[in-house]
């Protein structure tokens, strides 16, 4: 389905989009979802998720199974359903064996990015700018908040966005200020989100963006988009691809700040001694 999807990615429509994003990050979905979960996992009607499939070619949603089987499991498809049909009658070992592979796959992603051109490009930005905003949409607010937090050890001017004044009045540089904005947010994304974006960059200032991998919207805003595979099987997931990788993004932080980091630590530390903040 990937080739016939990135045949077809021009004529889709932003619902579209999200689709085709899901089914190249999780093919597996057109054997084992019916019509219903998905459009509703996405946020979709289930005549969209038709018209979806009748865009790529096939006649529906059944046909696109049908062939989707048979690519995958040739004549003896019914090795599929029998893994499929049991698939809600597994047992406790069996659910914490996938949440392993999908949480050390979510891991694994954040150590990969950190390899990257891009990543070097986002750590030299967080440590250099002259300011850094931090967001996070709906219930990634805590990783946001924690991030600024800790960042704030390391360098000054860093600020948490909430947007309580519904206008982010916070985000209005100084002339000749360069600062950078970071946005966190994962499927169903904050309305906001785009908007605020799109503002931030008018305004000059550098945009990055933490999600899961069905984002499509931050494409064309910013080059500094960073996409964590998405942990859907879990209720009111914690991100863990997305909170290593701020993990990560602080050490590398603190690595390029080098000694400016050191010289603020140790005067925050000695400040705790002072207000005596701990009991040993």
């Amino acid at each position: 389905m990937a080739e016939t999807i990135a045949k077809n990615e021009g004529k889709m429509t932003q619902k579209e989009k999200r689709i085709a994003a899901y089914f190249l990050a999780r093919p597996e979905a057109i054997l084992v979802e019916s019509n219903s979960d998905i459009a509703q996992k996405l946020n979709v009607s289930p005549m969209t998720l038709t018209r979806f499939f009748r865009k790529l070619g096939f006649a529906d949603s059944a046909d696109a199974r049908s062939q989707a089987v048979q690519n995958a499991y040739g004549p003896a498809s019914y090795r599929a359903d029998q893994r499929f049909e049991t698939r809600h009658a597994q047992d406790q070992s069996e659910n914490s064996a996938q949440d392993l592979n999908v949480t050390r796959a979510s891991i694994d992603a954040a150590f990969a990015f950190r390899n990257s051109d891009l990543w070097e490009d986002v750590v030299g930005l967080i440590a250099k700018s002259d300011a850094v905003h931090a967001t996070g949409f709906q219930t990634m607010h805590y990783l946001a908040d924690g991030f600024c937090r800790r960042l704030s050890y390391l360098r000054d001017r860093v600020h948490i966005v909430d947007g309580i004044d519904g206008v982010y009045s916070g985000l209005l540089p100084t002339e000749g200020e360069r600062a950078v904005l970071i946005i966190i947010d994962v499927f169903r994304y904050g309305a906001h989100g785009p908007v605020l974006a799109k503002l931030a960059r008018e305004r000059g200032i550098d945009v990055v963006i933490f999600a899961d991998e069905f984002c499509d919207w931050a494409t064309g805003i910013t080059p500094y988009v960073l996409r964590y595979p998405a942990e859907t099987q879990f209720f009111l997931a914690m991100p863990q691809g997305i909170s290593t990788g701020l993990n990560l993004l602080l050490q590398d932080i603190s690595s390029k700040l080098g000694d400016q980091a050191k010289q603020r630590v140790k005067k925050l530390a000695e400040a705790q001694d002072h207000f005596g903040l701990f009991l040993d």
